[in-house]
């Protein structure tokens, strides 16, 4: 029985999207494999669980800053390694219209293989502007951003391409 025209682009489409999911697991599934051994640790884990302010000997009249926890910062010093990261994540966020940190946590939760550079933008956006501004880390730890994308990136690569094998 031959097909009609509106099927044969649906077989397309669909192919498109299979080529496309393999292609994505191809390029980042040894990155995602890697870092999803740190999602058990980020799910038990809040912002006030990853750091603590340092004072020094001399007690509150020295200038505090935060010491971060060894798992995290191991967990930073992977990602940073990885493919994920984008150092023009700005533009991940342009044509979106993310003004509060909800709508960035919904568009979080509604991506898909389509939203990837915006999931990396995210994910580097959060791992690169903590280096220069401490409370970040902690705040994508407790808004459980890290946790989240990678999730997010994990169901995608286990839909297209099965279990990552951890």
């Amino acid at each position: 029985m031959p097909l009609l025209c509106g099927q044969m682009e649906v077989r397309k489409e669909m192919q498109h999207e299979l080529e496309s999911g393999e292609l994505f697991y191809q390029t980042y599934g040894e990155s995602i494999r890697k870092l999803s051994r740190y999602i058990p640790w980020l799910t038990g884990k809040s912002g006030d669980d990853v750091s603590h302010k340092y004072s020094g000997e001399y007690g509150e009249s020295a200038i505090a800053f935060p010491v971060f926890d060894s798992t995290l910062m191991n967990f930073l010093k992977e990602a940073r390694e990885t493919n994920l990261i984008d150092r023009n994540y700005p533009y991940a966020y342009t044509g979106r219209s993310i003004r509060t940190k909800e709508a960035e946590e919904r568009a979080i939760e509604d991506a898909w293989l389509r939203d990837v550079d915006f999931l990396r933008g995210v994910f580097s956006k959060y791992v690169l502007e903590g280096m220069t501004k401490s409370n970040i880390w902690a705040e994508a730890v407790e808004r459980k951003i890290f946790l989240n994308v990678l999730c997010k990136l994990k169901e995608i690569a286990e839909y297209y391409h099965g279990p990552l094998g951890e």
